[in-house]
């Protein structure tokens, strides 16, 4: 079961409230696909996430120009860790598991975007 922060959780770190796919109240956030859209002042955002399947996908682009910057669409995310959460520095990291290897991407949307990607062997 993939690992992943609680809603109030993501709305601190992406300061603004979802869309979600189901708006009835009997589903549970964690099963639900939620919609963040948001800006550093130089970046737009726009994350995806499906929790219980272990979706994410973020969309960059330029503010202003809409000129895409990133797009990262994981379907197998194991572990959605929130590395630092504040008014001046949020990032996360997610930890995708394959049979041989194990892949991490760091990023971070304050003060300004960065994306690293890391994979390691496991075997």
């Amino acid at each position: 079961m993939p690992e992943f922060p609680s809603e109030i959780d993501f709305l601190s770190l992406f300061e603004c409230e979802p869309a979600l796919l189901d708006t009835s109240k009997d589903v549970p956030f964690y099963y639900n696909q939620a919609t963040y859209r948001f800006s550093n002042g130089e970046d737009d955002f726009v994350v995806k996430l499906s929790p219980s399947y272990g979706v994410v996908k973020i969309q960059v682009t330029r503010s202003g120009t809409n000129r895409l910057l990133s797009i990262l669409e994981l379907e197998r995310v194991e572990k959605f860790e929130i590395t630092a959460d504040k008014k001046d520095h949020s990032s996360i990291l997610l930890t995708v598991i394959n049979e041989e290897t194990q892949q991490m991407i760091e990023i971070d949307f304050k003060p300004y975007f960065k994306q690293i990607f890391r994979e390691h062997l496991t075997r």
